[in-house]
């Protein structure tokens, strides 16, 4: 039953900590999704290689339901947002850590425009100024699902992020400018009572 208080590693580390090519291939990826340690890149690396084990089972043949078996593999990788309707089992075994990286909170946080930096996504999100789906998500790393909606949880944040966004000279996006375009309108106009 083991110790309940040290609980199992859920990810692989790799076999050769200091190979140099793989410490460069980690910096980068660190620096492009603003992780915060290498454990990240290794549970994203532990997924992905149990899902192309399971991908190389169904297609040697060792399962009885292999219908039933793709269909649950596949549908599992849709709902995740990683493939695609149309795509076949041969697809599961080119996927790469960077597609879990994509699918992070912190990463899509990023990429939507709703930080400035991977780094800042990480600390909205732990501040609790993200929604997903209408509830706070605290968790930089948790996987969004395909159809999952992110916003904040503070109009505050929003107005920050857009004014800083101004002051750099970088296009605020037409739902931002349309919407403040709204705010601007609404405190132009005096309230008649």
């Amino acid at each position: 039953m083991g110790d309940p208080k040290r609980l199992e590693r859920q990810y692989d580390v790799p076999r050769m900590k200091w190979n140099k090519s793989k410490i460069r291939a980690d910096k980068k990826i660190m620096s492009e999704y603003g992780l915060k340690t290498k454990k990240e890149i290794w549970k994203a690396e532990t997924e992905v290689r149990k899902f192309r084990k399971r991908a190389r089972l169904l297609l040697a043949g060792r399962i009885d339901d292999y219908a039933t078996r793709k269909d649950e593999l596949l549908k599992r990788l849709e709902g995740i947002g990683i493939l695609s309707k149309d795509s076949k089992i041969e697809d599961v075994l080119k996927l790469e850590a960077t597609d879990f990286l994509d699918r992070r909170l912190q990463t899509l946080v990023f990429r939507n425009g709703l930080a400035l930096t991977a780094n800042q996504a990480r600390q909205l999100i732990t501040h609790n100024h993200i929604l997903v789906n209408g509830k706070v998500r605290t968790i930089p790393g948790s996987l969004i699902k395909a159809g999952e909606l992110i916003a904040y949880s503070n109009t505050k944040i929003k107005n920050e992020i857009d004014r800083s966004l101004e002051e750099k000279g970088k296009p605020v996006s037409k739902e931002k400018k349309s919407a403040k375009e709204k705010e601007n309108k609404e405190t132009a106009e005096p309230k008649k009572e």
